[in-house]
């Protein structure tokens, strides 16, 4: 019987350390800074032949690539508002333009469209 309850006093110390150390591992996890929200904002209108030629190359199969999880893309209207929380470091001045924002501020931008290869390229050094 002693054995018995010696036992139970284990499980239990278990189940309680178990406990502490979970908490102290969400107390570390939210004194860590949170990750960067990092995205690609593509300016884009309907009567430009560049953005069409990139829709066409690039942004039917965009998703599908290994930067959409590192650089979800938003396109929004060349005559549009610009999303909100969206600091650029110059106007938009042609379609399409891309501009890669991380935590609501310009970090890089590509300007214009020639094929995918020049595209993927330049995109490459932002999504590391």
């Amino acid at each position: 019987m002693h054995s018995r309850f010696h036992m139970h006093g284990k499980i239990h110390m278990y189940s309680g350390m178990k406990a502490m150390i979970m908490a102290v591992m969400m107390l570390l996890a939210s004194a860590l800074p949170a990750a960067a929200e990092t995205k690609l904002v593509m300016f884009t209108s309907d009567s430009c032949p560049f953005c069409k030629a990139w829709e066409r190359d690039v942004g039917a199969s965009y998703d599908l690539s290994p930067y959409a999880g590192k650089l979800p893309l938003t396109r929004v209207a060349f005559n549009g508002p610009a999303p909100a929380g969206l600091t650029l470091n110059a106007p938009v001045l042609g379609t399409p333009t891309f501009i890669v924002a991380q935590d609501g501020r310009e970090i890089g931008r590509l300007e214009g469209y020639r094929d995918a290869e020049l595209f993927w390229m330049g995109l490459a050094s932002y999504a590391d």
